[in-house]
C-alpha cells in the first residue's frame, strides 16, 4: 500500500493533547473573519513548511501516514499553494477530522 505523510506545526502545549486526542473542531473555531475553522497541514513534499512555522511555534510538528487511495479521495482537492508560492498547504475542514482522526500519528520535536 502507498502512503504520503502530511504535517502540522503545532502551538506551544498542544502537542501531546493532538497526538493523544486527535483533532476536534472545538481546537479549531469558525469565528469569521479571522478563524476559518480549518486546520492547516503542509502537504506532501512540503513538510519545510512545516518546519518553518515550528520555528515559532515550538511543540513540534505531528506527521500523519495515510493510504494514497483515502488521500487522493478526500484530501487531494484541499491542496493549494501557500501564499502563491511552491510550497502546497492543506486546510482541511472539521468535516474530514474523523477520517483524519483514523490515521496514525506521530509527533517529532522538528
Amino acid at each position: 500500500m502507498q502512503t504520503v505523510t502530511i504535517y502540522k506545526t503545532l502551538q506551544k502545549g498542544k502537542g501531546q493533547q493532538l497526538l493523544k486526542e486527535g483533532f476536534l473542531p472545538d481546537d479549531f473555531p469558525y469565528s469569521p473573519p479571522n478563524a476559518d475553522g480549518k486546520c492547516y497541514f503542509a502537504a506532501p513534499n512540503s513538510r519545510s513548511l512545516a518546519e518553518e512555522y515550528n520555528k515559532y511555534y515550538k511543540d513540534g510538528i505531528i506527521e500523519f501516514t495515510i493510504d494514497r487511495e483515502t488521500y487522493d479521495n478526500y484530501f487531494r482537492s484541499l491542496e493549494r499553494p501557500y501564499q502563491g508560492g511552491t510550497q502546497i498547504e492543506l486546510p482541511i475542514p472539521h468535516s474530514l477530522f474523523a477520517i483524519l482522526n483514523k490515521f496514525p500519528r506521530v509527533l517529532k520535536p522538528q
